[in-house]
């Protein structure tokens, strides 16, 4: 630490004169326009004179010296005396008596060296500042890109769009003028053959009457009357009184249906980036986001998420659908004249059905009317499990080894075989494979990978920490968007979690989430699970 000499030389060697007077008491005056340090008096004398008198004279501390030597300011505590150091333990400028008195023992330096390196840091932070001030202005034209070009695409999707909608206005009225030109001219033939056949009846309406006028006339005469009678015999068989159908029937106008499904996909999608991101499975992460338990209290058979907030239950004979929301609260009920088991949904327009007890019918729920219709028949066999590609194609498992598929129409494009093995439960994976359940519930249960009908992978229970998993009932399982096949354990109250074409599945659940005899798991677009048991309680998980 500095003594006590090397302070006053310090006072020394950094004291800034009057300019004017030269003395060293009292300068607490800078003139930014002449560069001048200025004592208490001088100063009154400079703001007087001519010349001076509108100068920029400014407190010392306040001087803008263009020589770049920093201005010592007057010390707050000792009036009179400049601050010509610097202490670092207190972060402040002093002046000599504070040197000496309340900083005696603290690390000091001269304020000019101490000022060097303040201007060196505060380049510094002035860079930082500029850098920062340049990424942010960097971002915001990188978001307005973004949003113009966003506003844009929107733009354009609306424009198309809009389009759309004229071109099938277009053919619409299309259609419905030619209909209309059709009936037209129908209209007018018919008129036309209806006027002709009436001037034949008129004419015949005359002749006959012209005969019957002679005949009345003849009847006096036995002569005439014989006459008329030999000519008469030989004129009206000739003749065809009786001309039968001269109009044809009546024409049937055929009222049509709007397919609101196949409107959608004649019109333009709108596809939305991902909803979720793919998020490893650990059992440690799972939150369960709710619970709750159905009225009926009874087994889930189906269920199928409408969005990240509500899903369509089956349950165990109950004749309808129940849509609830993830608080159990029922926001919609659809009475059915059957017991519907298993579910899965066409887009957002139609829901495809199995029933309990099995039957050899499909069923079609249209959610916009709530018309309930057969979609399908495919007897002999009996329908089991459904589940529907991407591309609108339904496979339905049977009691039987084989499964049946459908076009969107619900007509039989083929069916193959799982040879001696029994499909029960089935999910479609958007790479167009077919993942099943086969084997029945004494038998141990296995998933079984099919692509055009031919099996490419096999599950026997095994996990990715080194054991597997025996004694297994599984039950309707179902994919994420990221082919996941997400399997219901009633036997092991667990949700195995098998990656696409992995020979290792992950556990879902551990004892803290409380899941028992899970029944049936669905996946929403959000990522979130939704577990169906067989006490009716259904459980929402986030991975």
């Amino acid at each position: 630490m500095p003594g006590s000499r090397s302070i006053w030389r310090a006072q020394e060697l950094v004291t800034y004169p009057c300019s004017l007077c030269d003395i060293k008491e009292n300068v607490n005056w800078f003139c930014n326009d002449c560069q001048e340090a200025l004592c208490d008096r001088c100063k009154e004398l400079h703001t007087r004179g001519k010349k001076t008198k509108n100068d920029d004279v400014v407190s010392i501390g306040k001087a803008n010296r263009q020589d770049a030597k920093p201005v010592p300011e007057a010390c707050k505590l000792h009036p009179g005396k400049l601050c010509h150091g610097y202490c670092c333990d207190c972060d402040m400028l002093v002046c000599s008596i504070c040197l000496s008195q309340t900083h005696k023992h603290h690390d000091w330096k001269h304020m000019e060296d101490e000022f060097t390196l303040k201007k060196q840091h505060l380049k510094e932070h002035m860079t930082t500042i500029y850098a920062e001030i340049t990424h942010f202005k960097n971002k915001k034209s990188t978001l307005q890109s973004a949003k113009k070009e966003s506003f844009e695409n929107i733009d354009g999707m609306r424009k198309e769009a809009n389009s759309k909608r004229a071109k099938l206005e277009d053919e619409v009225d299309h259609i419905a003028d030619t209909t209309l030109e059709e009936l037209s001219a129908l209209e007018k033939e018919q008129l036309a053959q209806c006027d002709e056949v009436c001037q034949q009846f008129e004419k015949k309406i005359e002749e006959l009457t012209r005969l019957l006028e002679k005949a009345q006339v003849s009847n006096t005469s036995s002569v005439s009357m014989f006459d008329l009678e030999r000519s008469l015999r030989s004129y009206l068989p000739l003749d065809d009184v009786n001309v039968g159908k001269i109009l044809q029937e009546h024409p049937n106008f055929v009222t049509g249906s709007i397919d609101r499904h196949l409107l959608r996909k004649m019109f333009d999608e709108l596809l939305l980036p991902n909803q979720y991101k793919k998020i490893d499975i650990n059992s440690n992460h799972v939150q369960r986001l709710s619970n709750f338990t159905i009225t009926q209290q009874t087994t889930i058979f189906g269920l199928c998420p409408v969005d990240e907030n509500h899903a369509w239950l089956s349950i165990h004979e109950y004749k309808g659908l129940v849509l609830v929301n993830r608080d159990g609260v029922v926001t919609e009920e659809v009475d059915l004249y059957f017991c519907p088991c298993r579910i899965t949904a066409i887009e957002t327009t139609d829901v495809l059905m199995t029933s309990n007890p099995r039957s050899t019918l499909v069923y079609k729920l249209s959610l916009h009317n709530k018309q309930v219709t057969t979609f399908a028949d495919i007897s002999p066999h009996q329908a089991w499990d459904i589940s529907i590609n991407k591309a609108g194609v339904v496979y339905v498992s049977t009691e039987t080894p084989v499964i049946v598929v459908l076009n969107q129409t619900g007509i039989i494009i083929r069916k193959f075989s799982c040879g001696k093995e029994t499909p029960r439960y089935i999910s479609c994976l958007s790479s167009g494979r077919l993942s099943v359940m086969v084997g029945d519930h004494g038998s141990g249960n296995i998933i079984v990978t099919y692509e055009l009908g031919t099996a490419i992978h096999r599950w026997f229970g095994e996990l990715n920490n080194g054991e597997k998993t025996c004694d297994m009932t599984l039950r309707k399982l179902s994919r994420d968007r990221f082919d996941r096949l997400f399997i219901p354990d009633y036997s092991n109250n667990q949700v195995y979690v098998l990656p696409n074409d992995k020979k290792q599945a992950k556990c879902l659940l551990d004892q803290k989430h409380e899941v028992v005899g899970p029944t049936v798991v669905s996946v929403d677009t959000f990522g979130h699970v939704w577990i169906g048991c067989w006490d009716g309680t259904v459980h929402v998980m986030r991975l």
